[in-house]
């Protein structure tokens, strides 16, 4: 990170925040509770009041909220639907849960899974879909891909790692399916170090997933082959502070998207990504598109040289990866690989001025 003064993502953990979790260590090392006490069930609580959901497990990562929902379901030996844009975490929770991912084209304008793929790749295999809020957008498509499910009997997961506090016509990332599965990684919108978070209004699966997080027991008695998947009291201490401020990250967040909108909408060789009136996001990433002819190693160099850090998540995709090239058959990529050779993400993180913001367009508009 030497010489980098703007990188593309950090964690944000106010002095109050500080003070508020380290008063929280020390009664938990006081009780010597350490592992799924009374902090893990409070965040539990509060986050499925926030996503507005019932019910919410807590887990050690979202990768395994993801294998749990879809074991909790009872879904074995099927096909589910997953973007190809992805972090592999998606494809992987879904072959560790005894599946076969189906890899699909993404929409290049919400840099999620397409309508359009979707029907060209479901089967009578295809027993869910995979729907992944990429960079914290909810598709405009969700409609269309929510009736199609609906009207198929197909089950829709939403892998929400990116979407804390999203929202579509009010309603929330987490509770547009079956249930949704968030990722508490330092660089997410809110962090517990590692951690992850199940949300759902379905009882029987939300007790499912408490055992199945718990090596498929209540600790004495064993129902599932599981693992251990649990969350421990001293990241949902951590957690706890940090969704007290996610409203105030959000925001944070939003303004920063705006000045880069506002900054970038009339420069040349640049495409921003659509907004949409009915969708809130909360911008894990700000994405745009180079034009073709731009070089994009060329772009970035120029932005690290002048202390900007960029990302491409996700490149190379999925369906580029050696670990998933046994899935892979006939599918049409072709917009998902246009776009990852031409998609860049700007620093976007709590705590950045407008003189920071400033200063990132200003060296993009010299170019």
């Amino acid at each position: 990170m030497s010489g980098i003064k703007y990188p593309r993502a950090k964690p944000y953990i106010s002095q109050h925040s500080k003070e508020e979790i380290l008063d929280r260590f020390t009664k938990i090392l006081d009780t010597g509770n350490l592992i799924q006490g009374k902090y893990v069930k409070e965040l539990e609580d509060k986050f499925a009041a926030f996503v507005g959901t019932k019910y919410a497990v807590a887990t050690n990562s979202c990768t395994s909220a993801l294998e749990i929902v879809i074991k909790s379901l009872n879904i074995t030996n099927k096909k589910i639907l997953v973007p190809s844009q992805t972090f592999v975490a998606t494809g992987n929770a879904v072959i560790l849960s005894g599946n076969t991912p189906v890899f699909v084209d993404m929409n290049k304008d919400t840099f999620s899974m397409s309508f359009k793929s979707i029907q060209e790749n479901i089967s009578k295999d295809v027993a869910a879909i995979m729907l992944v809020h990429m960079g914290g957008l909810i598709s405009p498509e969700y409609y269309e891909i929510k009736s199609y499910c609906d009207k198929h009997n197909i089950i829709l997961l939403e892998d929400a790692a990116h979407a804390h506090g999203s929202k579509i016509n009010n309603l929330s990332a987490g509770n547009l399916g079956e249930a949704g599965c968030f990722s508490f990684y330092p660089t997410k919108l809110m962090t517990t170090g590692e951690g992850g978070m199940i949300t759902t209004n379905n009882k029987e699966l939300a007790d499912k997933a408490r055992l199945y997080r718990n090596h498929g027991g209540d600790g004495r008695n064993f129902t599932y082959n599981s693992s251990n998947y649990r969350m421990t009291e001293l990241n949902a201490a951590i957690g706890l502070s940090q969704l007290e401020e996610l409203p105030n990250f959000i925001e944070a967040r939003n303004t920063i998207a705006k000045a880069y909108i506002k900054g970038l909408q009339n420069v040349k060789n640049i495409i921003l990504l659509p907004t949409y009136d009915f969708i809130e996001n909360s911008y894990w990433n700000f994405y745009f598109i180079l034009n073709k002819e731009v070089s994009r190693k060329k772009f970035t160099n120029y932005l690290l040289e002048k202390g900007i850090q960029t990302g491409d998540a996700y490149s190379p995709s999925c369906h580029q990866q050696t670990a998933f090239e046994n899935y892979i058959g006939d599918q049409d990529f072709s917009v998902t690989e246009d776009i990852l050779q031409r998609h860049v993400s700007l620093p976007m993180y709590v705590g950045m001025t407008k003189e920071d913001t400033d200063y990132i367009i200003n060296t993009i508009n010299s170019l």
